[in-house]
Order: C-alpha cells, then sequence, then structure tokens
C-alpha cells in the first residue's frame, strides 16, 4: 500500500470511525443483518442516478463537490479487501437504533477534540477491547451500557470491578469516563479539567 493510498484509507476508515466504535460499544444481542453493498459518492450520471440523489449534488458547492471526488478516488486506490471492510461496517452501521448512532456520533465528536494525552487512553481502551475474545468483548460491551444508566458514584464502584479500569491512574480513569459517558454537549480543553458528566 502506497503512503498516498494509507492516507486515503485513514480518511475513509475516519468516516466511518462511529461504525468501528459501534463494533467495540454496541449492547449485545444486536442482530446484524447483511444488506446491499453501500452506494459510493461519485459524480453522478444522470442515467443511472435517483432524481433525489441528482438534485442533491447539484445543490452542493463546487468545494463540496471536489472532496467527494477526491474522496471516491481515494477509495477507488484502495485494496478489494480493504473496501470491502469499509462497506461492511457502513452496512452494520444502517441497521443500527438512532439512538446508539446518535450516542457513537456523540462519542467521535469527543475524541475530535480531545487532547493527544486523552487519545492516548482511549486508544488503550479500544487495543484492550479488540484483545477479547468475542464473549469477554460481549460481556464487557454490555456492562458499560449498564454503568451509561447508573448515577457517578455507582458507576464508579463498579466500575472499578473492571480490571483494565483499576490498572489506570486517576488522570486516565477521568479521561475514560469522560469519553464512555460525557453529555453530547460536553466538551474538554485539556486532560486537567474535572469529569463532566
Amino acid at each position: 500500500m502506497t503512503p498516498r493510498s494509507r492516507h486515503g484509507a485513514g480518511m475513509i476508515a475516519f468516516g466511518v470511525f462511529p461504525t468501528a466504535l459501534w463494533l467495540l460499544l454496541s449492547p449485545p444481542g444486536i442482530a446484524l443483518a447483511r444488506g446491499a453493498g453501500a452506494a459510493t459518492p461519485d459524480s453522478p450520471q444522470v442515467e443511472n442516478v435517483p432524481r433525489e440523489r441528482l438534485e442533491r449534488w447539484r445543490a452542493l458547492s463546487p468545494e463540496q463537490r471536489e472532496r467527494i471526488r477526491e474522496r471516491y478516488r481515494r477509495w477507488k486506490e484502495l485494496p478489494p479487501g480493504e473496501r470491502e471492510r469499509i462497506l461492511e461496517r457502513n452496512r452494520r452501521w444502517r441497521k443500527l437504533p438512532e439512538e446508539q448512532r446518535s450516542y457513537l456520533k456523540d462519542r467521535r465528536e469527543l475524541l475530535r477534540d480531545a487532547g493527544p494525552e486523552e487519545r492516548g487512553v482511549v486508544r488503550r481502551f479500544f487495543s484492550r477491547m479488540r484483545s477479547l475474545p468475542p464473549e469477554g468483548r460481549r460481556a464487557t460491551k454490555r456492562r458499560i451500557w449498564e454503568w451509561r444508566s447508573l448515577p457517578p458514584e455507582e458507576r464508579e464502584e463498579r466500575m472499578l470491578s473492571w480490571p483494565f479500569y483499576r490498572e489506570l491512574t486517576d488522570r486516565e480513569r477521568d479521561t475514560l469516563r469522560w469519553f464512555l459517558f460525557a453529555r453530547p454537549d460536553a466538551r474538554r480543553g485539556g486532560a486537567d479539567r474535572g469529569p463532566r458528566e
């Protein structure tokens, strides 16, 4: 893979970041149905594009159209296996209930505003989740979703039963709680701020 195609894969992968989050954080027991392939953005050709999609395309600014064309060029440069993984994530994403998609979009926005230390803690969390066997990952996701509904004091008590959480410093725990449970409007300017719950 060339440096340019790696960059393209990264840009496309960040576009489907909520789906990756969903794979790690979605509540267990959701059926994953395989849907038809996702449509790829391209400069539309009138004879095979639905009217509403054509109208949306025409309403875009030249800059927006060029960004879409560039993403499509990057998409075409990706190896077929990478494209299929992205399409599968997109199919799963479309099957999620709106509440879960909203939660995962909020996590993406929180992470976008995070500093390097906070991103590091979140990367460690994802790495740990990926390292778990499927049953362990499902059990951890189930606990995290249950903790969301608890008052902060009770949540903290329950989270201390999680070995990964116990290994973190107080500052890292604060970051992980912020990432997993902060309200959508809770933005963070630096790791020195207290928990936002």
